[in-house]
């Protein structure tokens, strides 16, 4: 079985992974700004706990890291639900235009963000759930 330590890098990769694919997808595009903005923020957090990870021993590493700030920024993502934020957004853009092929673009798009950000937010909950069953 993996350590805590590989499972936790693996998961974080992955949460890294698909915020870029997020990044990209909203990157430039004002209607999506807050998710860019989001999908930066996962990142920059990734990063710095891809960071404090490669300092921890495998000893120290559950302690070490359940008290790193970068942590706390991420399980904070978890309930801040921007994708809700940003389907009202779209539904408002899309007003009597719903049916139109402009409409079902959105639509698409916003399926595509959607199922992005719900499997990032999985994983963070995952990561935060690997350190809660380590400590018990």
């Amino acid at each position: 079985m993996k350590s805590i330590k590989k499972r936790f890098k693996s998961l974080l990769a992955e949460i890294e992974q698909l915020a870029s694919e997020l990044g990209l997808l909203c990157a430039g595009l004002p209607l999506l700004s807050e998710m860019q903005q989001t999908a930066d923020k996962i990142l920059r957090a990734c990063e710095d706990l891809s960071s404090q990870v490669s300092e921890l021993k495998k000893a120290a590493f559950r302690d070490g890291i359940a008290e790193a700030e970068a942590l706390a920024e991420l399980e904070e993502m978890v309930d801040s639900d921007a994708i809700s934020v940003l389907e009202d957004r779209f539904f408002a853009e899309l007003g009597n235009h719903a049916d139109s092929g402009a409409g079902e673009f959105l639509q698409q798009l916003l399926e595509k963000i959607d199922k992005r950000y719900t499997k990032m937010i999985e994983r963070i909950q995952q990561l935060s759930a690997l350190l809660d069953e380590d400590g018990e």
